[in-house]
């Protein structure tokens, strides 16, 4: 899906097949697009990604949870830049909010031609990133009742 520059805000909904179930989602057509890159990158299917993050979503609406995975995808690949600049050509040099381990991704076949393999840590990531949250306002909620 290619877009113009005026139309990567506006939302889509698309029906699409997660965790074995007919469902409709909509986001803005840039995060489909993105979505669609990973994809590509990752070589798996967009219900089969769409699954892996509906897995580990941990309560969040699951368009909300497909935003914050794209993010946590494509800030993990851009922290990737600073080592590896062929690899995040044209991306911003922002450093990941985790650390991605870069050991053991060099024996690994990559993907696509010059790429490294993403998705499995960035999918630990993001659902430690969703349970740190939940605990941290667990904690909040009974602070708030303690007083």
């Amino acid at each position: 899906m290619t877009t113009s520059d005026s139309d990567e805000g506006a939302r889509h909904r698309r029906t699409v097949i997660v965790s074995g179930r007919r469902t409709s989602i909509s986001v803005e057509v840039a995060i489909w697009d993105a979505l669609t890159d990973v994809c590509k990158r990752e070589e798996c299917t967009l219900s089969n990604l769409l699954t892996l993050v509906d897995q580990r979503r941990l309560g969040a609406s699951l368009a909300s949870a497909i935003r914050v995975f794209s993010i946590f995808y494509f800030r993990a690949l851009a922290g990737l830049g600073s080592a590896m600049p062929h690899v995040a050509s044209g991306l911003a040099e922002a450093p990941a909010p985790f650390e991605i381990p870069a050991a053991g991704f060099h024996a690994v076949a990559p993907p696509v031609a010059g790429g490294i393999p993403l998705l499995d840590p960035v999918l630990e990531a993001f659902e430690a990133n969703r349970r740190a949250r939940l605990q941290a306002l667990a904690d909040g909620d009974a602070a708030d009742t303690d007083r």
